[in-house]
């Protein structure tokens, strides 16, 4: 959540500089979203240029998909990039089974203005406060 040029540390202990232009929000309550249509995810993080989801199934790398997150008043959809996928914990599903829970990075594609403000006024701006 640094701005660009902000060097941040990682859990190896190494400084890398932060690549990102837009800052990540964690969102201040639990969003419910899907990928693909069907699959739940857990969203982390999200910015106005993409999102960081937990998945229990793998994803590909730079294959396509739609995230939709639900709210009260309506959903919030978009066409995202995969750019990255990777094996990160072993958590449950809803029967208490073992599951392995993937990490994903998306990158959204092109936001227009009503999309943009939506996330802005239901997510962005939401955490702050």
């Amino acid at each position: 959540m640094s701005p660009r040029g902000v060097e941040t540390a990682t859990t190896e202990g190494t400084v890398t500089p932060e690549r990102r232009t837009v800052r990540r929000i964690v969102p201040k309550h639990a969003l419910e979203a899907n990928v693909m249509m069907v699959q739940p995810v857990r969203v982390l993080d999200i910015s106005s240029r993409g999102a960081q989801i937990e998945v229990a199934g793998a994803l590909p790398p730079s294959g396509q998909c739609d995230l939709r997150i639900q709210f009260d008043e309506g959903e919030f959809a978009v066409h995202a990039t995969i750019r990255r996928c990777c094996a990160v914990d072993l958590g449950a599903d809803e029967d208490d089974e073992p599951v392995m829970l993937y990490r994903a990075g998306l990158e959204f594609g092109e936001l227009d203005p009503e999309s943009l403000a939506w996330l802005s006024s239901h997510v962005l701006f939401q955490a702050g406060s």
